[in-house]
């Protein structure tokens, strides 16, 4: 960034102007590097684009932008593009929601920066007007050393004094037509400036508005994995994150597909919270807490009453069975992602897949770990009682392995972990779509493992019409496979430990 940027972004305003408007613009401009970076651009096209970023910045703001008439004389450009930027139906829409919203103002401003940016590439004669004014600036500079140059000849009391002078008066001349073609220049790129019309600031806020919406719920998914609520984060986080997000789709789609398993696993939660014992299959009891709904309006209806009251005395009423219900209760989680080159397809849904239930460890406080693997494992991650980093989530986001499937580096590994005393009583979540090979004896020696550590193995098996399970392999060591055509289909793994 240039020294003038660098020093103040924003200095001059058509808006009616508070004590800490300009500062504040400037604290978030050294927060956030995409504000930094549309200004910069803007700045090359037009002297004064940061000051007009700064005042749609403020206007999306502050909870009543007024003009100040004032300023119509001596900022005619700037003050044309805000007055028809709040005149427009979807400003008023959109400005309920970004008043006192530093990020959401910080991004719609951003985005109505550069959507500014494009609409003036498109047009010829601001591209022209904008070649000769860098022609004109080189020719500019040029004039101004040569000129150094002679002054210093001068003062060094040259013999050609005459000719110098005469060299002088023609460099003179280049400067000012140089001058003359920057001016010109820049009166049209105003002019280009001052042709945007309302529509199309209407139709520019339009589409920014869903992009912009986009990028704050992908944050929210993203940044509320550790616990915190979005706006807790640190700003300079926020920022952070936003950049990521706009810079890299594959981000986006795993933030949206977070969200997804996010709404399965509340759900399922919810369920759980509600039924608290595990009710699958029926048997025959007088526990009243487990009785079948039936049973209940047995008891209830006059005709069938003495019945129940019979049936109930005997222990021949219907009830729940709990036989299956959870062995430890909310231990840690160690995850087993396959990251073949197979799993591309669904690589942020994986990656998603992983978030969620890194949200859900964050929330039980249970540690948590991810093992990727393909051929070799990759980085193995470890997030004690599920804490996370916005750093954390960006490069496992941002990481994928590809390659062949192996077993059993990722198995063993996991036992690795086992043997941490934070992790002793954890269990191995296994998720796979290919096949490979494990001998008999490492088989032997994990289930021993099983039974000695008290752990369990729940394999999820993407199944589909190209890649081949082997599933009597999986069945060999784990305690349960779930077969699922994609992740989203595994709704019960968020209730399952």
């Amino acid at each position: 960034m240039n020294k003038q940027l660098d020093r103040k972004m924003y200095e001059e305003t058509v808006l009616i102007e508070t004590s800490r408007q300009f500062e504040r613009f400037n604290e978030l401009a050294q927060l956030a590097q995409v504000l930094q970076e549309v200004c910069q651009d803007g700045e090359r096209i037009f002297n004064g684009y940061t000051n007009i970023i700064g005042d749609i910045w403020y206007a999306f703001y502050t909870s009543a932008p007024q003009l100040d008439q004032g300023k119509k004389e001596r900022y005619p450009t700037q003050y044309g593009l805000l007055s028809k930027l709040l005149q427009t139906e979807e400003f008023a829409r959109w400005h309920t929601l970004t008043a006192s919203d530093d990020l959401l103002a910080v991004l719609t401003a951003v985005a109505v920066g550069e959507r500014l940016k494009e609409l003036l590439s498109y047009n010829t004669e601001v591209q022209e007007a904008l070649l000769k004014k860098q022609r004109a600036l080189r020719s500019e500079e040029r004039a101004k050393a040569r000129l150094g140059h002679m002054n210093n000849l001068a003062a060094a009391g040259s013999q050609e004094e005459k000719r110098t002078e005469l060299q002088r008066e023609f460099v003179q001349k280049q400067l000012s037509y140089a001058m003359q073609d920057k001016i010109q220049a820049e009166r049209a790129i105003q002019e280009a400036f001052q042709n945007i019309t309302g529509q199309q600031l209407q139709q520019i806020l339009a589409e920014t508005k869903q992009e912009t919406k986009k990028t704050k719920q992908a944050l929210f998914e993203i940044g509320t994995i550790d616990g915190k609520k979005s706006d807790q984060l640190p700003m300079s986080e926020q920022f952070q994150l936003v950049e990521h997000i706009q810079k890299h789709d594959t981000l986006k789609k795993i933030a949206e597909m977070t969200g997804k398993f996010k709404r399965i696993a509340k759900k399922r939660m919810k369920v759980k919270h509600e039924v608290t014992m595990e009710r699958k299959d029926v048997t025959l009891g007088q526990e009243v807490a487990r009785l079948l709904p039936t049973e209940v309006a047995n008891f209830i209806m006059p005709d069938s009453k003495l019945d129940f009251l019979r049936r109930y005395a005997e222990q021949q009423t219907f009830v729940f069975d709990t036989k299956g219900k959870n062995r430890k209760g909310r231990g840690p989680i160690i995850i087993c992602m396959d990251e073949s080159s197979s799993m591309t397809s669904i690589m942020e849904e994986s990656k998603a897949f992983c978030l969620a239930l890194l949200m859900i460890a964050r929330r039980q406080k249970r540690d948590f770990a991810i093992i990727p693997f393909a051929s070799d494992i990759g980085e193995i991650l470890i997030f004690p009682k599920g804490r996370s980093s916005s750093k954390d989530i960006i490069t496992f986001s941002n990481h994928f392995l590809g390659g062949g499937t192996n077993y059993e580096k990722p198995l063993r590994a996991s036992l690795e972990i086992l043997g941490k005393s934070d992790f002793n009583e954890a269990d191995i979540l296994f998720v796979t779509d290919g096949s490979s090979f494990l001998s008999s004896r490492f088989i032997e020696d994990f289930n021993i493992a099983k039974k000695k550590r008290k752990f369990e193995c729940t394999s999820i098996v993407l199944t589909n019409l190209i890649n081949t399970v082997d599933m009597e392999l999986v069945n060999s060591f784990s305690d349960k496979v779930i077969e699922v055509n994609e992740l989203f289909e595994a709704e019960e793994v968020f209730t399952l430990h």
